[in-house]
């Protein structure tokens, strides 16, 4: 009968876990698909320059928006028609610069070491950045070939957009397009940089005429510093300067995209997002988060990031961000000395760029100046800084510009709402500590596992050795606990009233389960520590099969992943340290002793317990599919875990059978006077265990005499 009814427990649960799976993508089907608007808003009016060149405005401004994402085609030859007064004096042909180190240190390791940590390669078109590398990471695992954070993206019509595209100005209440245009390559310099340092710049020149006659001049320069790995930053620096040529004022706003083709770094799962954070007058930072999913369940696939108002004069945008779990393409505006904050933007949006809700890779943000007027003979600037790299904690918080502008966002958003960030960060420090003094992680994880186990041994040992002497007691005053049933068949309150005499309390077994508690946010704040941690990404274990810590361990990849019928999950390869993980986790529940039944328990309680009993076999498969798809890091320290505590688990069972056959497992530790600080402090305080077991026996005993309270 017993073995029927854990077939039947396995069989049931299983059924119910197939068909959770099977609804929940019903019952929580994705947002829904929009098509792109076109529809465009007018521009803002009634603006100066402050004293210092900063474009300010008064009241509440209103952007130009062009909500059409689509990129039309542009016309070849040299002027074309940009609008019905204005005409743009284009390049004939598209053409294009490289910034930063050369193409041979993209897919050469022997190459010499280069002062750059990023290749740009710039476009004419749109004055953009056709894509971004970044020099010091791979772009797979042991592929020379380095990774492409930014890159141009083509829509299914052919249209492609770039990323840091000017896409429009607003002239006179009139909107110019640009996206698309070819600008004039100026000069391109090597050496030392007009703002101190060595480095690489780039000038892009396009001139508007109106009536025949060169009205304004746009020029949009791309400077690279150099900067060694050792100085822990990643900037290249970007600004539009509009010069009024002609002997009238006019007004002028600018709109351009920022960062484009950002790639899904986590093969799970669409971790790709917009940051942002605003900033006062009192230098408080205000950060936030948009997932790129939401973007496409937002009318016209667009979303209001920030937009100034006068219900809060006094804040600016700080910076905007398009990044994934590892790297980051974050733009900060700049006042006219290079370092403050620029106070120009008035409206920030996350935009679908190639206004195909199909694809992804094109989420980008919008940026809209204030409207300026520029006086005849002046001109007027719009400086960023842009941080393109990997999320770098250390440099986050330790360079001063990217820390007063609160770049460290973008990591501690990575941490979740589940655990600790002082733990998150705790694992990470840890892991990268260890690592310094043994050069690999999956040791270091080992290690980490060691450290936690050795910390809740006494817990693990104290709450086992309480049950198996809960089980013997009750064992010898089983007679008793009968007699007691039998006299009192007919009173419930005086049976109780009996049996609480016998201090039967069970409530100390409680902390055989004080150690998973404690663990889980340890597993948790581990989880998102390889998450979030750059240094492990494509760190491997030892000479194993493991070549990535943060992405499954993958014994055997599949040409293609295979499908699981009804459920729909994709799976790429056969992992094996989760089946490790699953035979680790059964072996040390078998091995712990069972829970001795209270007489004061009810019938429905006993049977709930011997249900969680026959549930062991279910949970340790149970976590065969919470971590098939895990990182291997975190399925490692898992399984380490379960492994070192099936030991602990034989350890401990063994020096409990060597207590009963010398007749000590009942006796009370000795207790000598002078016995060193430990037992001192102990004759003034009861340990902390200690009180939270009599904490827990006393809430049951009350528990116990409410019940039996005669009723009335």
């Amino acid at each position: 009968m017993q073995k029927q009814d854990n077939l039947k427990n396995i069989l049931l649960a299983g059924a119910v876990f197939i068909v959770v799976m099977a609804v929940a993508p019903i019952l929580m089907p994705p947002p829904p698909k929009t098509s792109p608007s076109s529809a465009s808003s007018t521009p803002a009016t009634g603006s100066a320059n402050s004293p210092d060149g900063q474009p300010t405005t008064t009241g509440e401004p209103k952007v130009a928006v062009e909500q059409s994402p689509t990129n039309p085609a542009v016309p070849p030859g040299g002027a074309a028609p940009a609008s019905s007064t204005w005409t743009l004096v284009e390049a004939p042909d598209e053409v294009k610069v490289e910034l930063g180190t050369t193409p041979d240190h993209l897919t050469n390791k022997t190459a010499a070491a280069s002062p750059f940590r990023m290749h740009l390669e710039l476009s004419n078109v749109g004055a953009s950045i056709e894509s971004a590398t970044l020099t010091d990471h791979a772009e797979k695992i042991k592929s020379d070939d380095r990774y492409k954070l930014l890159s141009a993206v083509i829509n299914p019509a052919g249209a492609k957009t770039r990323s840091f595209e000017v896409e429009k100005i607003h002239v006179d209440g009139e909107d110019v397009i640009l996206r698309g245009r070819r600008w004039e390559i100026g000069k391109k310099e090597h050496g030392t940089l007009p703002t101190g340092g060595e480095g690489e710049s780039v000038e892009f020149h396009l001139d508007l005429e109106k009536s025949g006659l060169k009205t304004l001049r746009l020029t949009r320069s791309f400077v690279l510093p150099a900067q060694p790995i050792q100085s822990s930053r990643h900037d290249f620096y970007t600004d539009i300067k509009i010069e009024n040529l002609s002997d009238q004022p006019h007004r002028v706003l600018v709109i351009q995209t920022g960062g484009l083709g950002v790639p899904q770094s986590n093969p799970r799962m669409d971790d790709r997002v917009i940051d942002y954070a605003t900033v006062n007058s009192e230098g408080l930072i205000t950060p936030a988060r948009k997932t790129v999913a939401s973007i496409e369940g937002s009318p016209d696939r667009s979303l209001t990031l920030y937009a100034t108002s006068s219900a809060t004069p006094d804040q600016y945008l700080s910076w905007a961000a398009t990044d994934n779990t590892y790297f980051t393409c974050t733009i900060a505006p700049l006042g006219m000395d290079g370092k403050s904050i620029g106070k120009y933007i008035v409206s920030v949006s996350a935009i679908d760029a190639d206004g195909d809700s199909t694809t992804r890779d094109d989420a980008t943000i919008r940026f809209v100046t204030a409207e300026t007027t520029i006086a005849p003979g002046n001109s007027v600037s719009f400086q960023n800084a842009v941080y393109l790299g990997d999320k770098d904690g250390n440099a986050f918080r330790k360079q001063a510009d990217y820390a007063a502008r609160g770049y460290y966002f973008q990591i501690s958003q990575g941490f979740g709402w589940c655990t600790f960030s002082w733990l998150v960060e705790l694992m990470i420090g840890l892991l990268n500590g260890l690592h310094r003094i043994i050069p690999d992680y999956g040791v270091a994880i080992i290690i980490l596992v060691l450290c936690v186990r050795a910390l809740l041994h006494p817990i693990t040992k104290k709450g086992q050795v309480n049950m198996v002497r809960m089980q013997h007691r009750m064992q010898t005053l089983q007679p008793k606990i009968e007699e007691i049933k039998r006299k009192y068949a007919n009173d419930k309150v005086k049976m109780n009233q009996e049996m609480m005499k016998l201090d039967l309390n069970p409530a100390g077994q409680l902390m055989t389960c004080i150690p998973m508690f404690i663990q889980m946010p340890i597993w948790v704040a581990l989880y998102l520590s390889l998450s979030n941690n750059i240094d492990m990404r494509h760190q491997g274990f030892l000479f194993t099969w493991i070549h990535d810590l943060t992405a499954p361990d993958a014994l055997i990849p599949f040409a293609s992943p295979v499908i699981v019928p009804i459920l729909g999950w994709r799976i790429a390869s056969f992992n094996l340290l989760p089946l490790l993980l699953t035979l680790f986790t059964y072996t040390q529940q078998k091995l712990q002793p069972k829970p001795a039944q209270s007489p004061n328990m009810t019938e429905q309680q006993r049977q709930q317990q011997q249900t969680m009993q026959n549930m062991v076999p279910i949970m340790s498969l149970m976590m065969l599919f919470i971590f098939y798809s895990a990182p291997s890091g975190l399925t490692l320290y898992v399984m380490a875990s379960s492994l070192f505590g099936t030991i602990e688990q034989w350890w401990i069972r063994k020096h409990i059978r060597e207590q009963e056959a010398a007749g000590t497992l009942h006796k009370p530790p000795d207790k000598k006077d002078g016995d060193g600080l430990g037992s001192q402090l102990k004759k003034i305080k009861p340990g902390w265990l200690d009180r939270i077991q009599k904490m827990a026996e006393e809430s049951q005993k009350a528990q116990h005499s409410q019940r039996a309270k005669p009723k009335r």
